[in-house]
C-alpha cells in the first residue's frame, strides 16, 4: 500500500519533447501542462498573496526547434496524497503528441539544481568541415549576441563548454557537448551554430538539429537517470 505523501511535498515529472512539438514555445508548453493537470483531475496548488500563481515550473527552457530527452517539470498539487504512479498515468493521456511523460517522483529540489546540460547537434551537410569544426572549438571563440537589455555584446563561448566532441556521421557531423546551464557561463547550444556560421566560411548548416540528452547537477550526477 502506498504511503500518503506529506502536505507540501513537491513533485518532478521527467518528460521528453520530440518531433514537431519542438516548435512549441516555452509559454505554450507551460499552458499545455496546466490544461493537462486540470483535465487529469490534478489541480495544482497556488501560491499565496496578492497575485497567486500555480506552483509549476519548467526547468531550463529550450529554444524553439530543439528536441529533448531531458525535460523536467516541478510542481505541487492541491492534493499531495496522490501517488506518483497515478499522477503519471493520468498525465499520459492529456499532453500534446510528442510530449512524453517518463516518470513522476517526489522531490525536494527545484529546477535551479541543473548546472549543466548535454546536447547532440546533428549537422547533416557539414561532413567536409569536420576538422575545421573540431579546431574552432579547441580554441577561444566569440560570437555577437543580444543581452537582456537588447544590447549587442560579444560572448566568449569557451568558458561555457565543459566538453565537446566532433564525429563524422555519413555525409554530416555530430557534435556532442556538455554546456553550462547556470550562472554567467550559461550557454545555449544555438550559439555554437552561430560561432560556426561566423568563423567558418562556407560551412553548410542546413538541416541542423539539436537535441538535449541529459540535465546534470554541479557534481555531474544525472537527473535523467535518477528519474527514469
Amino acid at each position: 500500500m502506498t504511503e500518503p505523501i506529506t502536505t507540501g511535498t513537491s513533485f518532478v515529472c521527467h518528460f521528453r519533447k520530440l518531433g514537431p512539438i519542438r516548435f512549441i514555445s516555452h509559454l505554450d508548453l507551460s499552458r499545455a501542462f496546466h490544461r493537462a493537470f486540470l483535465r487529469a483531475g490534478l489541480p495544482l496548488k497556488f501560491s499565496e498573496g496578492f497575485s497567486p500563481h500555480p506552483k509549476f515550473s519548467l526547468a531550463l527552457p529550450l529554444s524553439v526547434g530543439t528536441e529533448s530527452e531531458a525535460e523536467f517539470a516541478f510542481f505541487t498539487l492541491k492534493d499531495p496524497t496522490v501517488p506518483c504512479e497515478e499522477i503519471l498515468a493520468r498525465l499520459k493521456g492529456q499532453l500534446p503528441e510528442g510530449v512524453i511523460p517518463v516518470s513522476v517522483k517526489e522531490t525536494g529540489e527545484k529546477g535551479s539544481v541543473i548546472a549543466f546540460a548535454s546536447y547532440r547537434i546533428l549537422l547533416p551537410r557539414a561532413g567536409k568541415d569536420e576538422e575545421a569544426v573540431r579546431e574552432l572549438f579547441s580554441r577561444p571563440v566569440t560570437v555577437l549576441k543580444k543581452n537582456k537589455k537588447g544590447k549587442t555584446v560579444e560572448k566568449e563561448l569557451t568558458a561555457g563548454i565543459r566538453s565537446l566532441s566532433v564525429t563524422r556521421e555519413g555525409e554530416g557531423l555530430v557534435v556532442e557537448t556538455v554546456l553550462c546551464a547556470d550562472g554567467e557561463n550559461f550557454l545555449k547550444p544555438e550559439l555554437l551554430l552561430s560561432a560556426a556560421e561566423t568563423h567558418l566560411n562556407g560551412i553548410d548548416l542546413g538541416g541542423a538539429r539539436i537535441r538535449r540528452l541529459d540535465a546534470l547537477r554541479g557534481d555531474m550526477t544525472s537527473l535523467t537517470k535518477e528519474n527514469d
